[in-house]
């Protein structure tokens, strides 16, 4: 079968259900004033020069995040299938994966967990499509959607109008007072789910697990975010014994250089959900790593410094954005992508745990070419982890051409950078 896979046939409900297909993980109480009274703090300040200093930087990995359903086909498998947008399953996998061994990819990320979805991935495919990666000398990983991306609403006649599909959640609350459509509130439910698939993965044998940069309570821009709903705002308020109102929440907000104290407790706040979060799926004998949206901060629930203080050995994929050719083509296009990789990368201070943000959104508006420019961009500022979305990639060809002429200087750039480290 080709295509979009019964989409045509689907009701809107389910089309709309599709298109975002967004994430969500199991959790524990997040409302720990003492941890969120320290959230915005860096990094303990007994740390040595020796400790400050970066880490020696590792050999240059392609890594290419995909569905487990576009590696174990339905042939192959009757283990339950989820829908995915887009590639052709009359070509085996193997053939494809004779384009990505010239771009020599060694890792694949598998989507575990969709908040669109409102729970995790069959477990038995995705260790079938484990499995089936390392018999061809590959490795397999897990990346989560775990609160999900922004989108229009969904019909009015759907559930989903009202609440996200997983059990007990709720959609973030803008400080309009309107949904934010496609993102959860990191609240207990969500974070008790995600724990749970977290737990999954661990005992299916997977050794890390990357979520989404959808894990923030705000969406991209210079504005402080946050869920103004009405729990999170009763929470805060005895956290803090005030009485603030959404009104006066968004009113401080939007001049926060009037209300500094109000806006930072409020920052601390959304920041601990995050952390919290990240701290409740840190299970033993799993890794674990945040997508961090391009220029993301404390003003979207991110607080990087306080995060790596709670999971140390904490992976982080920076953030670049600049997903299509409008955005990537100029030089201010560019310098901003740099920017922000290196406020991330110079934070963690660990390359081996640093990976890049090389994407095409909307699909395919990324001419071949720029991505492949993306990835010497990441190497020439020192990232050696390369991550590489979204799924329909597996099945475009010219891309894995075009990164495949480029990789030879790639390489050449990492090892004399990295002799250079050395001296």
């Amino acid at each position: 079968m080709k295509g979009l896979n019964g989409y045509a046939e689907r009701s809107a409900s389910e089309k709309w259900t599709m298109s975002r297909m967004i994430s969500i993980v199991p959790a524990l109480s997040l409302a720990l004033a003492g941890c969120i009274a320290c959230v915005g703090e860096a990094a303990p300040a007994n740390t040595t020069a020796a400790e400050k200093e970066a880490k020696p930087m590792s050999d240059l990995n392609i890594h290419l995040a995909i569905h487990a359903e576009q590696v174990v086909s339905a042939r192959e498998s009757d283990r339950p299938r989820c829908p995915f947008m887009g590639g052709d399953e009359t070509i085996p996998f193997e053939t494809k994966l004779k384009y990505l061994d010239t771009a020599e990819v060694r890792a694949f990320w598998l989507y575990g967990f969709r908040a669109a979805e409102g729970t995790m991935r069959d477990i038995g495919l995705l260790t079938e499509a484990k499995r089936k990666l390392e018999q061809l000398g590959k490795e397999a990983f897990i990346v989560c959607e775990p609160v999900g991306h922004p989108c229009g609403a969904p019909p009015a006649d759907s559930p989903l109008f009202h609440s996200p599909p997983g059990t007990g959640w709720r959609y973030r609350v803008n400080a309009g007072g309107g949904f934010d459509y496609g993102c959860a509130d990191i609240e207990a439910n969500l974070v008790r789910d995600l724990v749970a698939a977290t737990k999954s993965f661990r005992d299916a044998g997977f050794k890390k697990v990357f979520f989404d940069d959808d894990l923030r309570l705000g969406n991209w821009g210079d504005a402080i975010t946050g869920c103004f709903c009405d729990a999170c705002i009763a929470e805060f308020n005895r956290l803090h014994r005030k009485s603030f109102t959404r009104e006066d929440l968004r009113q401080a907000t939007q001049d926060p250089g009037l209300h500094a104290e109000v806006c930072e407790k409020w920052m601390a706040y959304n920041c601990g959900k995050v952390t919290e979060f990240m701290k409740a799926v840190n299970l033993p004998g799993i890794q674990i790593g945040i997508m961090v949206m391009h220029n993301a901060g404390r003003k979207h629930g991110v607080d990087l410094p306080a995060i790596l203080a709670a999971v140390p050995d904490c992976l982080v994929r920076v953030g670049e954005g600049h997903f299509n050719d409008t955005g990537f083509d100029s030089d201010a296009g560019k310098a901003s992508l740099i920017r922000s990789l290196e406020t991330h990368k110079t934070i963690v201070n660990d390359v081996s745990r640093t990976y890049s943000e090389n994407t095409v959104d909307p699909w395919p508006k990324l001419r071949p070419e720029n991505m492949a420019q993306k990835l010497l961009i990441e190497v020439e500022h020192g990232l050696r982890n390369i991550m590489l979305m979204p799924p329909p990639l597996l099945d475009a060809p010219e891309y894995w051409e075009a990164i495949a002429r480029v990789l030879p200087e790639a390489k050449a750039m990492a090892a004399k950078q990295d002799q250079g480290a050395k001296q």
